[in-house]
């Protein structure tokens, strides 16, 4: 697949030449084999400085991607971080959703309770108070039937009184007449 090899280089010098400003293009034959082995002959002038530039352009290339590389895992590792960061926050959050809904139940639970708790003493109040009411009628009650008791008295007492009176009455002699003093 020499065609293929060639294609592949001939687009990674595109590629380079487009990233580094104006570097040659390598001059490869269509045939030469992608072996990184020197061939035995010894280079012409013309080459070896040509070969020196493209060695050039390699080791920048080389640099290129390595620079490329370190930067790739350097991202690799920040977007690693942010995403455990991520995922932190992530279950930090299900716990505090979790948390919150806890609460929540807790707060209805407890409002429950008081709503319940509130009736009850309402209850309670409204059975004390009619209880008191209730005492507190039969108190006014049996006072009223006192007093009641007490105006019948006071007007017995006043008819006996009266009828005592007129008794008295009768029973008193007629007015004497005062006797002279016998001079």
């Amino acid at each position: 697949m020499p065609g293929l090899d060639d294609a592949f280089w001939n687009h990674l010098d595109a590629r380079i030449a487009a990233t580094l400003v104006r570097a040659p293009r390598r001059r490869r034959s269509p045939h030469a084999s992608p072996s990184l082995v020197p061939t035995s002959r010894p280079p012409l002038a013309d080459e070896t400085l040509s070969d020196r530039h493209e060695v050039a352009d390699w080791t920048g290339l080389v640099e290129t991607i390595s620079a490329a590389g370190a930067a790739a895992q350097v991202q690799d590792e920040r977007l690693r971080e942010r995403n455990a960061a991520y995922d932190t926050l992530a279950s930090d959050l299900s716990r505090a959703l979790a948390d919150v809904e806890r609460y929540k139940a807790l707060v209805a639970r407890a409002e429950a309770q008081v709503e319940a708790k509130s009736r009850e003493i309402q209850a309670l109040a409204e059975a004390r108070i009619k209880s008191i009411q209730a005492r507190a009628d039969a108190r006014v009650q049996r006072a009223e039937e006192r007093a009641q008791a007490a105006d019948r008295r006071v007007i017995v007492v006043e008819e006996w009184l009266s009828s005592i009176e007129e008794a008295s009455r009768h029973l008193l002699p007629t007015p004497r007449q005062p006797i002279a003093k016998a001079s």
